[in-house]
């Protein structure tokens, strides 16, 4: 060892370990600071920032989760309607009815004319309208305009779902109270409605299925941390 010292010293160089004098130029090999084959150091690769809309809690997640569901439960039967067949299903005439044909969310045509009618008034847009019982069938017609001034026999319109019984629940009541043999699972046509008419609920439950997506994700990766 101090045989080797003695020849570094004898070309100018500072022995191993030594300080390096100011103005002195640093002994041959990498630079302080960086590998032995002159590279940067290795360091750890940055930590990759999480997207603040995945960032979130997994009680929020799960909170957003029920809501979306909720609000496509809600909009499925509109949904439905929207993307319904344009052909309407013929549910028959006076003496040849078809109504085993009925179904919810569908277009359909039933012809005959209104025995027991009552007025209803749209509560969202003041609009009258008629509710009437189709004769010898337990098939409620909504048209428009008040009683007693149909134009036609032929209806055309939405069978509505089972949960819209509760809307004419009053009218049902009404007719029932003038002596009308309706039963309590009556259905419902509402005269002059077509399919793909309203877009809202089609556009906005896409936007739910997005984001009840993007909360799965959220909430699995919660879970997975």
């Amino acid at each position: 060892m101090k045989e080797e010292e003695r020849v570094l010293l004898a070309v100018g160089q500072p022995s191993p370990g030594s300080p390096v004098a100011p103005g002195q130029a640093h002994p041959p090999g990498p630079p302080p600071g960086t590998s032995a084959s002159g590279d940067a150091p290795d360091l750890p690769p940055p930590r990759r920032r999480r997207s603040a809309l995945l960032a979130r809690s997994p009680a929020f997640a799960a909170l957003a989760l029920a809501a979306c569901a909720w609000l496509l439960w809600d909009w499925a039967p509109e949904v439905a309607w929207f993307f319904a067949p344009a052909t309407p299903v013929d549910l028959g005439a006076p003496g040849a009815f078809h109504l085993e044909r009925a179904r919810e969310n569908r277009l359909a045509q039933v012809r005959g004319p209104l025995t027991d009618e009552v007025g209803v008034t749209v509560g969202r847009t003041g609009e009258a309208r008629t509710v009437g019982r189709l004769a010898g069938t337990n098939l409620l017609v909504d048209r428009p305009g008040p009683p007693g001034r149909a134009i036609t026999d032929v209806y055309e319109g939405r069978l509505l779902p089972p949960r819209a019984r509760g809307d004419y629940a009053e009218a049902a009541a009404a007719l029932r109270r003038r002596g009308a043999p309706l039963g309590d699972r009556f259905e419902v046509l509402r005269d002059g409605e077509r399919p793909r008419q309203r877009w809202l609920p089609a556009l906005g439950s896409a936007l739910l299925v997005l984001l009840a997506a993007v909360n799965v994700r959220a909430l699995l990766r919660a879970i997975a941390e």
